[in-house]
């Protein structure tokens, strides 16, 4: 989703939508709850509107979905609806992607832990299954991929944009990068888009990039001229442009990789995760240690928490991998997972590796690091002397995951460092400054927003050191 549309404030087109996914609920409930107790398809045939982010029994355990165990690219190939040969550039995206010998068997490692869940939301709504390449062009499909402008998750929700389609955000949750919640508002939103322009899906996409507003004042522009109004004919953004070609490229791909002499690997079709209810607020170091189930794993899988915890006021519900949900939610009923208070220090995994384990300052939980072009989690780790599986776990990412150019990093600020302040003189520089406290211009830049503008004379630099020596 584009800068364009996330910034666009089409408020009437929105509240027309979000009003009913709100407040009509309980459509959404009658059927989720028939196909659940017919045990179908689907990971929304789990739970309800109503049910999501509420509090239910620990011991209730719901596996996302069911699936025959083949191949879920069969699935996807069954259910494309779209002209994935409509204008020659496609064909230029086709040509260009397959320059990479190894452009699907990416994508189908990426897509793996979220393609079933995505999948089954789709179907459940007949929607095209093209759908499901849209978050491959957004964010390689990472929960963790954040913009410069601060579009996050799979699907790039901006804030504003995402609470309009009723995904929470505030300091313990953020709703557009929960996999599960984050896709059923993707599809309302596309679905909504789809309805405005007549059941044309290259403009609803199109739209989804650069906002309905630009895609309808390209409509007018060209009926004015007296030129067709269908995706290929309007002017619309160059990013745009690109982008409806790129999903689609992308799909005709997964439809075709023999004929262009790929190889794509099979993703099971059968849940990744399934989804594990608790009476009460935990934190994820915990019900790691109890379960035993990796630390790593469960917050690959809930990267909406923020905290590491679940929200005070839910919603009070993990994901955790295929096949340890009755494990994980035994634990929950139990003594052993005590549930946090305001005064309980999160704990860490005992499971965890020594390596892994990542204590924050009181009150500096983090530097942020933009992502330039050419850099990935293992350089920029090297960068800072940080183990890149650490990096990773601490953004909600896997350690092979992509990095986008832009995307906002979280660097950990490690325990036993001591924060010391520079008083910036006349001469200095952020090299001087660099090499006196023995840190980079980099750590400097993201420890103080107002370093990247240049040093003011008299400002205030805060600088983290490892050890605990401090200079004067």
């Amino acid at each position: 989703m584009s800068d364009v549309l996330r910034s666009a404030r089409h408020l009437g087109a929105l509240a027309a939508l979000v009003a009913p996914i709100l407040l009509a609920s309980g459509c959404a409930r009658t059927t989720d709850t028939a196909l659940a107790d017919s045990d179908q398809v689907g990971y929304p045939s789990t739970i309800s509107a109503v049910d999501y982010g509420y509090v239910r029994p620990a011991t209730d355990v719901r596996v996302v979905g069911k699936g025959s165990g083949g191949d879920l690219w069969r699935r996807v190939r069954a259910g494309m609806q779209l002209d994935l040969h409509a204008n020659p550039r496609i064909d230029s995206k086709v040509q260009s992607f397959r320059k990479d010998p190894l452009y699907l068997a990416k994508l189908s490692q990426r897509a793996r832990p979220y393609l079933h869940a995505i999948v089954g939301e789709i179907e459940r709504r007949g929607l095209p299954a093209e759908l499901a390449l849209l978050p491959h062009v957004e964010s390689r499909y990472s929960p963790g991929a954040t913009s410069p402008k601060a579009a996050a998750g799979i699907w790039q929700f901006m804030p504003y944009t995402g609470r309009e389609m009723g995904l929470r955000q505030d300091s313990w949750y953020d709703g557009r990068r929960d996999v599960l919640a984050s896709t059923r508002a993707a599809m309302d939103y596309l679905q909504m888009l789809n309805r405005r322009f007549d059941g044309d899906w290259e403009l609803a996409m199109a739209a989804y990039n650069c906002g309905p507003g630009r895609v309808e004042s390209a409509r007018a522009a060209n009926r004015q001229r007296g030129l067709p109004t269908d995706f290929w004919s309007l002017n619309l953004p160059r990013e745009t442009e690109n982008y409806v070609p790129q999903i689609l490229a992308a799909a005709r791909l997964v439809a075709e990789p023999q004929t262009y002499g790929l190889n794509l690997p099979p993703v099971p079709d059968r849940p990744q995760f399934e989804l594990v209810h608790t009476d009460r607020p935990v934190d994820l170091a915990r019900v790691a240690a109890a379960s035993g189930v990796q630390l790593s794993d469960i917050k690959r899988l809930n990267p909406g928490l923020t905290r590491g915890q679940t929200a005070p006021q839910g919603p009070s519900q993990l994901l955790v991998p295929a096949g340890a949900g009755r494990k994980v939610s035994a634990e929950l009923a139990s003594a052993r997972v005590v549930p946090y208070t305001s005064s309980t220090r999160p704990a860490v995994a005992a499971a965890e590796p020594a390596r892994r384990r990542v204590r924050l300052m009181p009150n500096e939980t983090a530097s942020v690091h933009l992502v330039k072009a050419g850099e990935s989690l293992r350089s920029v780790a090297a960068a800072r002397g940080m183990n890149p599986q650490t990096l990773a776990e601490f953004n909600g990412m896997e350690s092979g995951d992509p990095l986008l150019p832009g995307q906002s990093l979280r660097i950990p600020i490690a325990s036993g460092s001591e924060m010391v302040t520079h008083l910036v003189r006349k001469g200095d520089s952020l090299s001087t400054i660099a090499r006196r406290y023995g840190v980079t211009i980099s750590d400097l830049k993201s420890w103080n927003e107002s370093a990247n503008n240049g040093l003011r004379t008299g400002s205030i630099i805060r600088i983290y050191r490892r050890d605990a020596a401090s200079a004067s």
